[in-house]
């Protein structure tokens, strides 16, 4: 693994965090970001799919 793609895979797992966070927020506290949190995470692992093949 380069450094290029150790970098982008730590920020896909950082913004999969972060809408992780929101959908997390959401079902606790009745915020309404499931609606954020939940394509943000699709995002990220598809993204970490893509890096890492």
């Amino acid at each position: 693994m380069n450094k290029r793609s150790l970098v982008a895979s730590l920020v896909f797992l950082a913004l999969a965090f972060v809408g992780v966070v929101h959908t997390v927020a959401d079902f606790a506290y009745g915020t309404g970001l499931s609606g954020i949190g939940i394509p943000v995470v699709a995002v990220a692992l598809v993204g970490l799919l893509v890096v890492n093949r």
